[in-house]
């Protein structure tokens, strides 16, 4: 259930195929004539408003996909009509109601059934002392910890830590059998996260969390110690970067800061919402890393993406190009001096 919002119990289903040959044609009305038909059928019944002798009930509707001739609204209000006329002791209410009953449209696929948690479950989870201002709902953070490929036993890092949320789910996920650190730029959120994990009984013998720039990586982790790095990178909405190259320079430094802390094949799950922005920086990195795969998240205003990269065991463009031009220094008259110059380090006799 880490990966939930809401829990439903299945109560019937249909396809919009049913109403119309083309389906994005049906509209609200056709909606409300067709479920209307079916309840009175007998064919589909909504099994929690047929239990309740009296009470309120509340039709809410989640919609993927399309293109639909009618919005989320439209389906609450005619599918919801149906309902409330035909369970007549039942009266709809939008707040402090009884039964909330869900209808998923995703696609072409329609989905009703009875909502069994009233809070959504991924603002549940971590947040026992301190709620960050812009914050990662647990459900995503589970998703992102899946993608890292971690160990019993790993050494996780977050620098851009916030409410301490992802390290926290990782923890809980692997039973505290991790090594966990946690940087944040803003020292209240850097204390905040210490707080929630100290009221899950996390420690600093397991989980520490330092106020610090995330360029400055390297002045609190080791060379080749951590096993993987999973961060809800800056977005540059709430922060004020307006401008989308302070971004990108952030971003940059932060992936080559990373190369060095990273053991060998170890991953970077990133949550970004510039996701082309990232993949090209990935690509100008291309000898550090590797791209193993860009997911695109659906959240209530916003399309971010979830980043995973590998970090490769030795830069090999270039390694590459330091082999080339050792080889090839041998047939030109430049002097150790000079290829210093040049390329700001000595030339590598054994390459």
């Amino acid at each position: 259930l880490r990966s939930a919002h809401h829990i439903l119990k299945y109560d019937c289903h249909f396809d919009l195929k049913e109403i119309n040959p083309k389906p994005e044609l049906v509209d609200g009305e056709s909606l409300y004539q067709y479920f209307k038909k079916k309840i009175i059928s007998g064919e589909m019944a909504i099994s929690s408003l047929e239990r309740l002798e009296k009470g309120t009930f509340r039709c809410s509707c989640q919609r993927i996909g399309g293109p639909h001739k009618f919005q989320s609204a439209q389906v609450e209000f005619e599918m919801g009509g149906a309902m409330s006329e035909y369970y007549e002791k039942i009266k709809p209410k939008m707040a402090d109601y009884d039964v909330c009953v869900m209808v998923n449209v995703i696609g072409y696929n329609v989905l009703v059934g009875t909502q069994l948690n009233v809070h959504d479950l991924s603002k549940e989870r971590h947040f026992r002392k301190f709620r960050n201002a812009v914050t990662i709902k647990t459900n995503l953070a589970y998703a992102m910890v899946r993608l890292a490929a971690i160990k019993p036993g790993d050494h996780i890092a977050d620098p851009f830590c916030g409410s301490g949320t992802l390290l926290l789910e990782a923890l809980e996920m692997f039973k505290k059998q991790l090594y966990c650190i946690g940087l944040d730029v803003s020292r209240r959120s850097a204390n905040g996260a210490r707080e929630n994990a100290l009221a899950e009984n996390c420690g600093e013998d397991i989980c520490k969390f330092v106020c610090s720039d995330a360029r400055g990586l390297r002045r609190h982790l080791k060379d080749e110690s951590i096993d993987a790095i999973v961060s809800n990178l800056p977005w540059g909405i709430m922060t004020g970067h307006r401008d989308a190259s302070d971004l990108k320079t952030m971003y940059e430094i932060f992936l080559r800061t990373a190369w060095y802390a990273l053991k060998p094949r170890a991953r970077i799950v990133m949550l970004v919402l510039r996701g082309l922005q990232i993949t090209r920086i990935v690509r100008k990195l291309s000898g550090r890393y590797k791209l193993l795969s860009v997911n695109v998240v659906r959240t209530t205003n916003n399309l971010p993406c979830i980043v995973v990269v590998e970090k490769l065991a030795v830069d090999e463009l270039r390694e590459s190009i330091k082999a080339q031009l050792a080889y090839f220094n041998q047939y030109v008259n430049v002097s150790p001096e000079i290829y210093h110059a040049i390329h700001n380090e000595d030339i590598d006799e054994h390459t």
